[in-house]
């Protein structure tokens, strides 16, 4: 009697067996498995840009192999690896537009961040999309979200990372992974744009050291007019200076405005560089009011240098260096990345 029980069993196994692969089917015939893709996100924006504490995150709408709705997560860390998240959410929906949004929805902190967002669909999760960066401004506790002017739009936009540029390269230098990279003190980048006198600079910076490579190595970037003469005669010339002890006297840091060939200058004192760290600066320019106009130096969304100049800075031909050519004062070492210029569309508002 056991040996029918068991003979049995096992004829029950191999039927259930069968009817379960028949089911499946096999790649000749029969049903398939099927497996779903989803790609990965598209950065849209904000990416190297100056923000304000809740930035909206957008990024370009995924495919789906087999056309299920998508939903989005979102990540926000103070790391690149993602080990100190501060901001996520997951099961924002696809919007039909082509592009997908959140907005952060608690305020995170005045330095830089980083974010990254990835699809999911029918339970399957996709790759995530390249770690994109962006630097959260110094609240003042006033109206003007750290002094800038807000409505600002590039004009130029020049990543530098994918190791091509928009400006004119001269001396030497190169392209790295991480943007491009000063080899000598001749080398140094040159934008040409149509002139704006209510604009910013930004740009991201990394292999900065407490002490520069050398004595004659200190200038970050600098704006000028060529039809006004040679840059150390120039009547509109502008630079930001790194500069370190004991070879330079305080302050460390310096703006310098040449205004019509009126000289204003302001520094603050700042030494604790790492060469692994980034570090974004934004230089913003324009009018207060009417008869008042002012220079705002950030780094890392912090108000360094606050400037007063006058009078308003109205170019003929404008010309924006990383690294100031006339000079051959640039720093070798130093690789810049992510370049923004752009026009800001209202007053500035002092901090």
């Amino acid at each position: 009697m056991k040996a029918h029980r068991s003979s049995w069993r096992l004829a029950s196994s191999c039927l259930l067996t069968a009817i379960l692969l028949s089911a499946c089917g096999d790649d000749e015939g029969g049903m398939t498995s099927t497996t779903i893709t989803i790609s990965s996100p598209n950065i849209v924006g904000p990416n190297g840009m100056l923000v304000d504490d809740r930035p909206t995150l957008v990024v370009a709408n995924v495919t789906v192999s087999n056309g299920s709705a998508a939903t989005y997560s979102f990540q926000v860390a103070i790391d690149e690896n993602f080990a100190n998240i501060v901001a996520q959410i997951s099961g924002i929906a696809q919007n039909a537009g082509g592009q997908t949004s959140w907005t952060v929805d608690e305020d995170l902190d005045s330095r830089a961040h980083f974010w990254r967002a990835r699809a999911s669909a029918a339970g399957t999760d996709g790759p995530f999309s390249p770690v994109a960066r962006f630097t959260v401004k110094e609240s003042s506790g006033g109206g003007g979200g750290g002094g800038g002017g807000g409505g600002g739009r590039d004009v130029l936009f020049d990543p530098l990372t994918d190791r091509t540029t928009r400006a004119i390269q001269r001396g030497g230098g190169r392209f790295t992974d991480q943007g491009w990279q000063v080899l000598s003190r001749f080398d140094y980048l040159r934008y040409e744009v149509d002139p704006i006198s209510r604009g910013y600079v930004q740009w991201d910076m990394t292999g900065l050291r407490p002490e520069n490579p050398g004595v004659n190595q200190y200038m970050v970037m600098g704006m000028w007019d060529p039809t006004e003469g040679p840059y150390r005669d120039n009547a509109f010339r502008v630079h930001v200076q790194k500069l370190w002890p004991p070879t330079h006297n305080p302050p460390f840091m310096r703006l310098r405005w040449l205004s019509r060939g009126d000289v204003y200058e302001d520094g603050a004192n700042f030494l604790r560089w790492d060469p692994n760290a980034t570090y974004t600066w934004r230089l913003e320019w324009g009018p207060v009011s009417d008869d008042s106009f002012f220079a705002f130096l950030y780094l890392d969304g912090r108000l360094m240098i606050l400037l007063e100049y006058f009078p308003d800075y109205r170019l003929t031909q404008h010309y924006i260096e990383m690294g100031i050519a006339a000079r051959q004062e640039s720093i070798v070492d130093a690789i810049y990345s992510n370049v923004h210029i752009g026009e800001i569309l209202q007053d500035l508002v002092l901090p």
